[in-house]
């Protein structure tokens, strides 16, 4: 419902409806003398014997047509806004007489070209013969010029019926694997990953064209990732290289890449940052952020400091400042906008485990038995109608056991459902492994909740890092698009001298700007009963470090090994909520391939898995219950791990009102029997074949 426009003239246009009654009459008098004038020689080209004329007639009538054209003008140049049905006849209308420049005595008016640009074409008007004589031509000619005329037509029709042909086969011709395929029997061994990762796909960047209003080192990481150009291009000057008049990049919620090598360490929270932006919330949802950025500009008038992002829903920006003043400038922000904002830093996070990975070939299954899986699937393996969002670096969905349930996949850098994983986007595949992995289908493990559904969203686009401005859309992209459950396997990395930190020296971070505003957004999502499950984080520290873990309705979960030990690197604290195992867990790699990690990272999808079993039994349970349960049906771990109760998924689906349900008591024998059969049927074949051979 908006149009955007713009014209050679340097004086302010308004619409004619803005102008006093005389001011309109001499306007609109102008404009009719004009359109007459384009009628006449529309006129002229309609009755001609020409066809283009008449195209060129009709074209006109089209376009200066006083019910489709609004008209602007400062007062002597006139600007016609055209090209939809405005229905604006009304407010165009001049009470006769209306001046013309038409002299209705002559016969065959040809009007002067109007005084613009791109004048309309003249063409010359046919000549007039008052007897004209026709020839007449010979059948067989007649005959010659319909066969030439029909082949000529016929090659348009053939190349036509080629491009739809073509068209309608296009699935069959690709090398490429569908993005879901129903598999009954004979399923190959291995599906080799569609590689969607757009930095291996054509670039439409040109590298010597910075066009985006960014520095050329931000620019360069756009052009190295082949972010989408529809979204970079002219994001903070327009084509002049001007700034906008209303100091706000002219699209929404458009990330700016930052260098990995410039990030700092923060000296008081100890986090990793990002030294030349902060975050910004005006908490007064009433005021504009268009006039809070020109506020901003009169306070902060040079280039140096910019707004680079920002969201009108959350009232959010991200501003650029110079690396030496982010401390100086939050400080003079608050004071200038005494309790107005929310000021914190551009904090980094990892999605990837901070401990190696194990890849010693152990028993691959053993947590399930730690954690009563087993039980707990004779109760519920999930409903399709409970939605798990998983929101992590990135996605292998063309994998055998991702590859089902998918519903609404986003990528938040992009803008768009391209998903993809590769060499260093391999966390979320594996995370989301654990939580939906497909059941029955002979390969690896199944998922804690196999028929819920998945939502993978992307939030990375190379190395495994990603800003808490993604992380934030993420969230925001599940709790608009029906999520259940919401995953977060990330957390921030923290140096040595964080284990230092205490309880009592915990408290003196509580209260900051960041911890506010995640408060607010997991309060968004506890209002529509969405749950949200956090990894602990990996750096043997206290819980509650880290910002966005103090609130109280959401799920934080630390990680414990086969023995039912807490995990050497796992985050502890009054706030760890559960515990789940999260040593040498086998899963999904990108490519169809499966291994082992560690981390809390997969502890927490495993939470999620039985959180999303506990609302398939029980819809209704709001996140204080789901907590309540999880607490109160946990096994009790010794008081010194200072972790939360190991979870029991059984008791928690029992506690939740669910009971067996008899298609699912003889799960686990089922599953032996039908890989005994299928060992037996590929034993018969090998038989045939010898026979064959014989």
């Amino acid at each position: 419902r908006e149009v955007d426009w713009h014209s050679k003239y340097k004086t302010r246009l308004k619409r004619v409806t803005e102008f006093s009654k005389a001011e309109q009459e001499q306007i609109l008098n102008t404009y009719w003398s004009k359109i007459n004038t384009i009628k006449a020689l529309s006129s002229s080209f309609q009755n001609s014997n020409s066809d283009e004329k008449k195209r060129w007639a009709n074209l006109l009538d089209d376009v200066f047509n006083s019910n489709n054209n609004i008209v602007f003008s400062d007062g002597e140049n006139i600007v016609l806004l055209w090209g939809w049905k405005f229905n604006a006849s009304e407010e165009n209308y001049v009470p006769p007489p209306i001046i013309s420049t038409v002299n209705e005595t002559e016969d065959h008016t040809i009007a002067e070209p109007i005084e613009e640009d791109n004048p309309v074409p003249i063409i010359p008007p046919d000549p007039i013969d008052d007897d004209p004589i026709v020839p007449k031509i010979p059948w067989y000619i007649l005959f010659w010029e319909w066969i030439k005329k029909f082949f000529r037509r016929f090659w348009w029709i053939l190349l036509l019926l080629l491009i739809l042909w073509y068209l309608l086969h296009l699935d069959s011709c690709s090398c490429n694997k569908p993005d879901h395929v129903d598999i009954i029997d004979n399923k190959p061994d291995h599906v080799d990953i569609v590689d969607n990762d757009p930095k291996k796909q054509t670039n439409n960047w040109n590298p010597d064209n910075n066009n985006t209003g960014l520095p050329e080192e931000e620019f360069k990481q756009i052009v190295e990732n082949n972010l989408p150009p529809e979204l970079y291009e002219n994001l903070l000057t327009d084509e002049h290289g001007e700034p906008y008049s209303d100091f706000l990049p002219n699209k929404e919620r458009v990330h700016i890449p930052f260098n990995p090598d410039s990030l700092i360490e923060d000296e008081n929270t100890h986090q990793m940052v990002v030294p030349d932006r902060i975050n910004v919330v005006v908490k007064d949802k009433n005021v504009k952020l268009e006039d809070f950025a020109k506020d901003f500009k009169s306070e902060f008038p040079s280039n140096d400091y910019q707004i680079i992002s920002y969201d009108n829903k959350i009232q959010k920006m991200v501003i650029r400042v110079p690396e030496e003043e982010r401390v100086t400038i939050k400080d003079k922000m608050k004071k200038k906008w005494d309790n107005q904002l929310l000021i914190w830093d551009e904090t980094i996070f990892q999605g990837n485990n901070f401990n190696d990975p194990d890849f010693k070939n152990t028993d691959k299954s053993y947590y399930f038995r730690n954690i009563n899986m087993h039980d707990a699937w004779k109760i519920s393996t999930g409903n399709k109608d409970i939605t798990i969002a998983v929101i992590d670096d990135g996605f292998d969905l063309n994998h055998d056991e991702l590859n089902d349930n998918i519903v609404k996949p986003y990528n938040v850098l992009y803008q768009n459902d391209k998903v993809y994983a590769n060499s260093d986007l391999y966390h979320g595949t594996h995370v989301a492994g654990l939580a939906i992995s497909e059941k029955n289908n002979g390969k690896g493990v199944c998922g804690i909740a196999p028929d819920c559904s998945f939502m993978p969203i992307q939030i990375a686009n190379s190395g495994g890092g990603f800003t808490s401005s993604a992380i934030i859309d993420g969230v925001l992209y599940a709790i608009n698009n029906g999520a259940d459950v919401i995953n977060l396997s990330i957390h921030v990395l923290y140096p040595p001298e964080a284990k230092q930190v205490t309880k009592q020296q915990l408290k003196g971070f509580l209260g900051s700007d960041d911890e506010l505003f995640w408060n607010e957004l997991f309060q968004m999502a506890n209002d529509s009963n969405i749950t949200i499950v956090f990894c602990a984080g990996n750096c043997e520290v206290l819980i509650g470090l880290d910002a966005m873990k103090r609130y109280d309705n959401i799920i934080t979960v630390s990680a414990t090994d086969i023995n039912d030990t807490k995990a050497s690197f796992t985050n502890y604290g009054e706030r760890s909520t559960v515990s789940a195992p999260g040593v040498n867990i086998w899963s999904c790699k990108p490519g169809g391939d499966f291994t082992m990690m560690d981390g809390t990272s997969m502890s927490s999808p495993i939470v999620a898995g039985v959180v999303a079993l506990m609302k398939s039994v029980n819809p209704k349970l709001t996140n204080k219950e789901i907590i309540k349960i999880l607490e109160e049906t946990g096994k009790d771990l010794n008081p010194n791990y200072n972790i939360g109760p190991l979870v029991q998924v059984d008791k928690a689906l029992k506690a939740c009102g669910g009971t067996e349900n008899p298609e699912n008591n003889n799960e686990e024998e089922r599953r032996i029997i039908e890989k005994e059969i299928k060992k037996k049927r590929d034993e018969i074949k090998k038989l045939e074949e010898k026979l064959e051979d014989l």
